[in-house]
């Protein structure tokens, strides 16, 4: 782009071959290194379609936005910059998200529009022609060093895991992120779909110029790819222009090798005119016009431009360009939109070229909006949207041309190309809004635009139109196959690449399966066939009716098809409600069980299946309806009597079934019911004779053909037996007569006695219980003695009763060595309570461990084993305790305990004494005991010379002894805690020793009081002693002559207030303070303790102040003095007067 200090007008133009009609459009994304700001980024969609459809967009398989659109609506949708172009160094040469992809069910253009100031491109999708396996990059060669030109390519992945590799480029070329062609002479990446990959180089760098143009970039799987320059400059040194150049590529398997190219708006001359020619195979010639002799050889990769002095001029300033090749290649128009001679080299243009082909479009239906496009540019700050516009059209010779319907004007075409006489170009000017170009020919179409400071130029349709099959319904029968686009001269459709005969039309409707093509033909062309499309017969959908009492299997079997039905492919697509369906996963069959065999019902369940052809199996869903007959049976049981250890029973008196119409059998194993073994049937049905436990298999069988085998167990009713019962009890409390409750020794008498609970009566003799009558002995019965009873058992089935005796006595009482015991114990510690133990005396009655022992307070309680003490207890006076004895096969014992706490006796006059240090004392225990026996070893009521010390002494009476503990102690002496001395009053501080002190300062003369007043100046002693007398105490200390009067005056006479002396005293301190309380002077080891009067550098006012000094004597005595002082200043100073 043209860059000129001053706010000069500055022109650009972007080219593009624009879209193709197509379901799918990819663009891969950018890098702007213009700087610039008013960014705009658009789409322009638009069809030939009248009936509206949807497009979808996607950024990253993310939707992003949808837009209806139809023939004579196309739209616009505005994108985020985001998504398609970034100025970030860090989004380059890494995976990114950026990328546009659109989609829809039918054929539609699509093209991207954007800007920045000054500058702006258009980027036209080529549809799916666009995306492919291999490339060679494209840019234009860039002739002037500046830091916003630069070469760039990116590649947009369409599936996942896709691997990239780009080489070829040469090694003085230096990318963006620093590495260069000689250090990475490939470079490699992995996508997936939707995922990118941005690379530049920055067009200071000489090597970065057209280093990267031929660069082969290699996928694994389809990619888009998007190469040029933004920005760029081509035309020469031209450091102040440039514009955007670029494109979308298609692999190298949609190439060419026959171009027609219709001169922009550039003069011949100025380098802005020429084709860029870059060769995908070694050995590619390039020719123009008619000239006989090729203007360059290339190899793979390396490229070759044009010159505008190329173009032929065909009549009313047409020019034209007609340019072939030996072998198949990329070609890119490079252009200028603006035809002023001092703008158009900011106006470049870079645009791919479409190889002409016999099967281009027809028709261009329709370009949406094609002289729009918005850009803010220094002449329109405000930006401009209609762009004046110039139609270019490439059709076949005799072809009849109409735009909107409409012939072209008179004398804008056809012109001829020189070198060939098979195609003529057009040139109409002003074109707008929307258009549809239709021809009878193969016809592309393209536009130079250029006002103000934009131009764009390109080629729309520049690629063969693939028939594609259009499928209406699923399956067959429904389905109806149809060609788009319907543009073609001739149809033929094949089914399995065999041709269908008579199918010449636009559709078909296909009545077997298979993979289904197309072949169409247009012109002279070689024809073209459409991809495969499958298409299969639709499931068959059967029903079958079965009558089934329990079980049946269903094999799956196709109706119609002459297929084999695979059984992996069986499955139960509708479960059964009243039973269960079960697909054996080798075989395929399926087994049907009644869930309630006998209970009637309809259930229905449902399989599918399909065939053993690979690619178009036929599958059929068979509806089965069932029919459960009510067929009813159940297992039984039958009880006896037990005689000679079996019963006898009426086999045909077990309850088995209810249903009618039925006979049965009765067989002894399960196997001759199984298979109807009549010879082995029971004969004796009535009475039939077997243990306990027999099974006997039932056959039962109806009208229908329903039938089931039923187990009747033979059972016998329970037999009284009786155990060898012994009615031992004890009697729990002592009162010489035992409580029984007969039902409750029921079940130790009899066995099974839960089934015969209601049939036990109990007498006092035989014959009232042979005879059963009712002289029954109560149910809550004692006895006092041992005595025999009798149980009599009837049987609830009829069986025979039986009589049983029992004997009841008493039980043995736990054996005891004592029954009563009477013992007393010393109190520990005078307090009349001493907690006992009573375990320890369980020793003196029983050493039996199986014993186990309560304790009660009460004869009745220990009887009636009732309210237990907790053990131990605590005991006072005399206390008698019951001991309950009880163990496992005796009866309980009961013994009695007396214990007496004697309380021992302590001194009343042997207490704690205090002595003078390094004296004796005597301790005395005092009298009314019988021993005494001290911790010294002495054996009586007092001892002697007894020094400090911790002593003791057992002190007996009345058998108990008590030891009493007794201390002697040094009493402490006291210590001086103040001195504190205000002029000639002392006050003294004394702690510790014993309490009252006496005080005194020549040590003979004693007081009470602790203050003294009027005490003399000098060396002074204060005597201190305590209420024991056992020592004295002294401390010195000095009463200090205290300074009154000062006079500042440099005389040298009372100049200034001196404690200096004091400077070795600890925790000196010196305050002088006026008469309101302010201090005007603070002692310091600096100014050593003396005041001259002064403070801040001047005199106080004559007046009285007040001062203090204190320190402390030998670390713990304080002293501190207080007194007034008066300054008299004697000067002449004013201030003082």
């Amino acid at each position: 782009m043209k860059k000129i200090l001053s706010f000069f007008l500055l022109i650009f133009i972007y080219s593009v071959s624009l879209a193709q009609l197509d379901r799918e459009h990819w663009f891969a994304p950018m890098v702007d290194r213009t700087g610039n700001p008013n960014p705009y980024q658009t789409l322009y969609l638009s069809t030939n379609r009248t009936t509206p459809f949807q497009v979808t967009i996607y950024s990253n398989n993310t939707v992003i936005g949808t837009i209806n659109i139809s023939k004579n609506n196309p739209q616009k949708f505005d994108v985020l910059r985001d998504y398609i172009i970034t100025t970030l160094q860090t989004d380059l040469f890494t995976t990114t998200t950026k990328g546009l992809y659109l989609k829809a069910d039918f054929p539609f253009y699509a093209n991207l529009r954007f800007s920045v100031f000054n500058h702006g491109e258009i980027i036209t999708s080529k549809g799916i022609p666009s995306t492919g396996l291999t490339f060679h990059a494209a840019n234009a060669p860039i002739s002037v060093s500046n830091g916003i030109l630069n070469f760039m390519t990116s590649v947009l992945a369409t599936e996942d895991n896709t691997t990239v590799t780009i080489s070829g480029y040469k090694n003085t070329v230096q990318f963006s992120n620093g590495t260069t062609g000689l250090t990475n002479p490939t470079l490699s990446f992995t996508l997936n779909k939707g995922q990118s990959y941005i690379l530049d180089g920055n067009g200071t760098i000489a090597g970065n110029w057209d280093g990267f143009i031929g660069a082969k970039i290699q996928a694994n799987k389809p990619v888009n790819v998007t190469n040029g320059n933004f920005n760029g400059q081509y035309a020469g040194n031209i450091p102040l222009s440039s514009d955007i150049l670029m494109d979308q590529s298609v692999p190298v398997n949609r190439l060419g090798s026959e171009f027609a190219l219709v001169k922009g708006n550039g003069s011949i001359g100025s380098n802005m005119e020429g084709a860029l020619v870059i060769a995908t195979e070694n050995n590619t010639q390039i020719y123009v016009n008619a000239e006989g002799l090729p203007l360059a050889t290339l190899n793979i990769g390396q490229y070759f431009v044009v010159p505008s002095t190329k173009y032929i001029l065909q009549g009313s300033g047409h020019y034209n360009l007609y340019l072939k090749t030996t072998k198949n290649a990329y070609v890119y128009q490079m252009l200028a939109g603006n035809s002023s001679t001092t703008d158009e080299v900011a106006t470049g243009g870079l645009n791919f070229i479409p190889a002409l082909n016999c099967y281009l479009p027809k028709q261009i239906n329709e370009l949406g909006f094609i002289n729009e496009n918005f850009v803010h540019t220094n002449v329109n700050p405000s930006g401009i949207l209609n762009i004046p516009t110039k139609l270019n059209l490439v059709t076949e010779r005799d072809a009849v041309v109409t735009v909107n319907g409409l012939q072209p004007p008179a004398g804008t075409g056809p012109f001829t190309m020189t070198g060939t006489s098979n195609w003529v170009t057009y040139g109409i000017p002003n074109v707008t809004g929307n258009i549809t170009v239709v021809s009878t020919k193969a016809i592309t179409a393209g536009i130079t635009a250029g006002s103000d400071a934009v131009g764009y130029g390109g080629f729309f349709a520049g690629f063969p139109t693939q028939p594609v099959i259009l499928k209406t319904g699923t399956c067959i029968p429904g389905v109806v196959l149809t060609v788009d686009p319907i543009i073609y001269d001739t149809y033929q459709w094949y089914r399995n690449g065999a041709i269908i005969p008579g199918a010449l039309g636009t559709s078909y409707t296909p009545i077997q399966s298979g993979n289904y093509t197309v072949s169409v033909t247009m012109g002279s062309c070689a024809p073209l066939v459409s991809l495969p499309i499958a298409i299969q017969n639709c499931t068959k959908l059967t029903s079958e009716s079965h009558d089934i009492c329990s079980t049946k299997t269903f094999t799956p079997a196709f109706s119609s098809s002459t297929q084999t039905p695979v059984p992996s492919t069986v499955t139960i697509t509708s479960a059964p409600t009243l039973g269960t369906a079960t697909v054996n996963a080798t075989t395929g069959v399926i087994t049907y069980t009644v869930t309630s065999p006998g209970t009637a019902g309809i259930d229905t369940f449902s399989y599918t299946f399909c065939g053993n052809d690979a690619n178009f199996p036929d599958c059929e869903t068979v509806t089965v309806s069932i029919n459960i007959p009510a067929f009813a049976f159940t297992n039984a049981t039958l009880n006896a009597c037990k005689i000679n250890g079996q019963g006898t029973y009426n086999l045909t008196q077990a309850n088995i079934s209810t249903s009618s119409n039925i006979t049965i059998n009765y067989f002894t194993n399960f196997a001759d019911a199984q298979n109807e073994n009549l010879s082995a049937q029971i004969t004796g049905t009535t009475a039939y004779t077997a243990n306990n436990g027999t099974i006997v298999y039932a056959l039962i069988k109806n009208t229908t053909g329903c039938k089931g085998i039923a187990q009747i167990t033979l059972n016998l009713f329970p037999e009284i037996e009786f155990t060898q019962y012994a009615g031992i009890f004890c009697d729990d409390n002592l009162d010489g007569v035992i409580d029984v409750v007969l039902v409750n020794i029921t079940p130790f008498v009899l066995i099974n006695s839960g089934y015969f609970v209601n049939n036990v009566r109990y007498y006092a003799s035989i014959s009232d219980a042979n005879m059963g009558n009712n002289n029954t002995l109560p149910n809550n019965w004692s006895y006092t003695t041992t005595t025999t009873i009798y149980v009599r058992v009837d049987s609830p089935d009829g069986c025979p009763y039986a009589v049983k005796s029992i004997v009841f006595s008493f039980g043995n009482k736990v054996p005891l060595s004592t029954t009563s015991l009477i013992t007393s114990f010393c109190d520990d510690d005078t307090d009349g309570v001493k907690i006992v133990n009573l375990n320890n005396f369980v020793s003196q009655f029983t050493t039996d461990p199986g014993v186990t022992v309560t304790f009660h307070g009460s004869q009745a309680n220990a009887n009636n084993n009732v309210n237990a003490l907790n053990n131990p207890i605590n005991l006072t006076g005399t206390q008698t305790f019951y001991l309950r004895f009880e163990k496992i096969g005796l009866c309980p014992a009961v013994a009695n305990l007396t214990i007496t706490i004697k309380i021992p006796k302590k001194s009343d006059v042997l207490i704690n004494q205090f002595i003078c240090p390094k004296t004796t004392t005597t301790l005395d225990a005092g009298t009314g005991f019988t021993s005494y026996n001290w911790s010294t070893g002495a054996t009586t009521q007092t001892i002697g010379n007894v020094p400090a010390g911790n002593y003791w002494v057992d002190l007996t009476f009345d058998g108990c002894t008590y030891r009493q503990f007794v201390t002697v102690s040094e009493a402490p002496s006291p210590i001086f805690s103040s001195i504190d001395i205000n002029g000639t009053t002392v006050t003294i501080g004394v702690s510790g020793g014993t309490p009252a002190y006496e005080y005194s300062l020549d040590g003979f003369n004693w007081q009470a009081s602790n203050i003294f007043n009027n005490v003399p100046t000098g060396n002074n002693i204060i005597y201190v002693r305590d209420s024991k007398k056992c020592e004295i105490i002294k401390q010195p200390f000095v009463i200090i002559n205290l300074i009154n009067t000062i006079t500042p005056n440099d005389d040298g006479l009372n100049d200034v207030i001196d404690y200096s002396a004091l400077m070795t005293k600890d925790n000196l301190e010196f305050r002088i303070f006026d008469r309101y309380g302010a201090e005007q002077f603070r002692g310091t080891p600096q100014n050593k303790f003396t005041w001259d009067g002064m403070m801040k550098g001047r005199h106080v006012s004559t007046a009285t102040y007040w001062y203090f000094i204190s320190w402390t004597e030998n670390k713990i005595i304080n002293v501190k003095y207080t007194s007034w002082l008066l300054v008299k200043n004697r000067n002449n100073s004013l201030w003082d007067k």
